[in-house]
């Protein structure tokens, strides 16, 4: 496949994610996807690795369960053979305190036959870490 056609691969993941369509993000996946965001899991519940679809949907369920996503906006793609790089900007706002994240994010794809094989993500996850933090009753004794 064209540098070209893994972008739109990725970027009708995107759009399906977008609309919440979790079933056709899911499609643009491999079976065997390995899925990893960055940050302490036993923090933040979205954070580690995972595998295949049923992992990957969990991941989504956790996120929507603790995070209204206010922006979510990839900006630049960057494509190299198999390797798709995209650049972009968040607003979440943690439903438990209302506190609002605003984090540049990486995500890193590697697609196999037409399709996504490996997601990495990279945010502040210094500034979700306090965020979930704020939602603890010992918060104040942590700091």
């Amino acid at each position: 496949m064209t540098d070209e056609d893994n972008v739109a691969v990725v970027k009708k993941a995107y759009a399906a994610y977008q609309e919440g369509n979790i079933p056709a993000f899911l499609d643009q996946l491999t079976s065997d996807i390995k899925w990893f965001a960055v940050g302490p899991p036993h923090i933040i519940a979205t954070a580690g690795t995972r595998y295949g679809h049923n992992q990957v949907a969990q991941y989504f369920a956790a996120l929507t369960s603790l995070e209204e996503i206010q922006l979510f906006q990839p900006e630049e793609f960057i494509a190299e053979h198999d390797v798709v790089v995209t650049i972009g900007k968040l607003i979440s706002k943690f439903r438990k305190t209302g506190d609002l994240v605003q984090t540049p994010w990486v995500h890193v794809f590697n697609l196999y036959n037409g399709k996504i094989s490996e997601f990495r993500s990279f945010y502040d996850s210094a500034a979700a870490v306090e965020a979930r933090l704020n939602e603890q009753p010992f918060a104040a004794a942590a700091h």
